[in-house]
């Protein structure tokens, strides 16, 4: 039996909808044309001048799933779509991994006609809120040459309504499928499938690398030397953010520690395999147990290759931090979201309780060579304009721009999303209980790159 994971493009236009097969009105950039100064801004110009209202768009492996009105270079690595795969071939299944994100293709028929021609017997979607009217809508396409499961965070709170309005998908995966994606191809059964988190990362295969566009998954907030080797060192998040999706939706509270001699194997494995330049830790939380990253930065010492991570400010002495950057770390994300404390208070952030910005300003002052980008967020509940605005000057007044300002200052930069209430987390819940459910169901107002459902209730 074959399985295909797939992650199809993400593009919209201003009139393009599942009534019209996503028709996309404006001009598209060729690829091979991007790199030219000046055409992909000039044809940008064009697509919104004419109202077309072009957005590209991540779905797979991205936390904060949003989309651009230009085409971008962040490819997230598909995490849950890679151990799956690797999971069901060791199993004894075929597997081919689809990443319409970073393979570059935004047209749905090619990429629809690349997945047919790999002649699957079963097609894995992961799906995102913000993209479900797309996942839905493809899904029936290919349900036209194979069965169809659908998967992901969406799934955990919304299953059943997808189910009715998704008749011709056969299996539905709630949440973390990595198990629950094995447990299907095996038993074939069709409805639904509950999660069950794998809680010893180190237990299953290292995740599948093998599919077009792998060299192209990059985070351009953390701009090191390509191709770039995005991994776990954990899996989930101890802390209880109100808003923060995979935690509640995909990990249901667990955390996984990763060991420091299985995580420097995998390093070993896919830089001898890819040639990998550098490594960028995506964990939820990469700093959590302090001991185990300071026995994780003496191998990362020894393989001498630069890495990045994301993390945060409260959870490590600054002594540790020291040895991150002697053992080869240029870059850190922080998830800061507002200075606010009360704020912070209200999305249960737990950062407020320790002296953060002390933190910041030792790494930011001791080390100007390393990158520093901070996630920034509006629109959280009691969060006024004025608060807003006292953010950026702090962050002016430190030394950071916004990574919308170009020419962007690598070594001190942040970007602004906007707060969406994903499904499943107890953000959601709370503004179902003030809003109701028909003030929240139009789901591609939780695109965290545009005004979110926050803005509009």
């Amino acid at each position: 039996m074959k399985i295909a994971l797939i992650n199809p493009p993400v593009i919209r236009s201003k009139n393009s909808s599942p009534e019209n097969n996503f028709k996309i009105e404006g001009i598209l950039v060729n690829q091979k044309f991007r790199k030219i100064l000046g055409v992909t801004r000039a044809f940008n110009f064009l697509n919104k001048v004419t109202g077309a209202n072009l957005r590209f768009g991540v779905r797979a492996g991205s936390r904060w799933p949003f989309t651009m009105d230009e085409r971008h270079d962040y490819a997230p690595f598909p995490f849950f779509m890679a151990y799956s795969a690797s999971l069901l071939k060791k199993n004894g299944f075929e597997v081919e991994l689809f990443d319409a994100i970073s393979s570059n293709e935004y047209n749905y028929d090619i990429f629809l006609e690349k997945v047919k021609a790999s002649k699957p017997d079963i097609v894995l979607i992961e799906c995102s809120t913000p993209t479900i009217d797309i996942d839905i809508w493809f899904a029936k396409r290919v349900s036209e040459f194979a069965e169809v499961a659908l998967a992901g965070p969406h799934l955990a709170s919304h299953v059943e309504s997808v189910k009715k309005s998704a008749p011709f998908v056969s299996y539905f995966l709630k949440g973390e499928y990595i198990s629950s994606s094995l447990k299907m191809a095996q038993e074939q059964r069709k409805g639904v499938y509950e999660t069950e988190v794998v809680k010893d990362v180190d237990s299953i295969p290292f995740p599948f690398r093998d599919y077009e566009g792998w060299q192209n998954t990059f985070d351009a907030s953390m701009p090191t030397a390509q191709p770039q080797l995005q991994l776990y060192g954990s899996k989930g998040c101890p802390f209880k953010c109100t808003f923060c999706s995979w935690p509640q939706t995909m990990y249901f509270g667990n955390v996984a520690l990763r060991k420091p001699e299985n995580i420097a194997q995998e390093i070993r494995e896919a830089v001898s395999l890819h040639g990998y330049k550098s490594i960028f830790f995506d964990d939820d939380t990469f700093n959590l147990g302090t001991d185990r990253i300071s026995q994780l930065c003496d191998y990362l010492k020894e393989i001498s290759l630069p890495w990045t991570m994301m993390g945060r400010l409260d959870c490590s002495p600054d002594w540790l931090y020291d040895k991150m950057v002697e053992s080869g770390c240029v870059g850190m994300r922080f998830g800061i979201e507002t200075f606010n404390l009360e704020v912070l208070k209200n999305v249960k952030k737990g950062i407020e309780r320790k002296d953060f910005r002390a933190t910041l300003e030792h790494i930011a002052t001791k080390y100007p060579h390393v990158m520093i980008h901070l996630t920034m967020m509006t629109d959280m509940p009691g969060m006024t304009n004025e608060m807003h605005l006292n953010d950026m000057e702090i962050l002016r007044n430190i030394g950071f721009s916004s990574t919308d300002v170009a020419p962007v200052n690598i070594f001190r930069s942040f970007q602004l999303s906007k707060c969406v209430p994903f499904p499943g987390t107890e953000l959601y819940r709370e503004m179902k209980e003030k809003y109701g459910d028909t003030n929240l169901d139009k789901f591609k107002y939780y695109d965290g790159g545009q005004d979110t459902i926050m803005k509009k209730v």
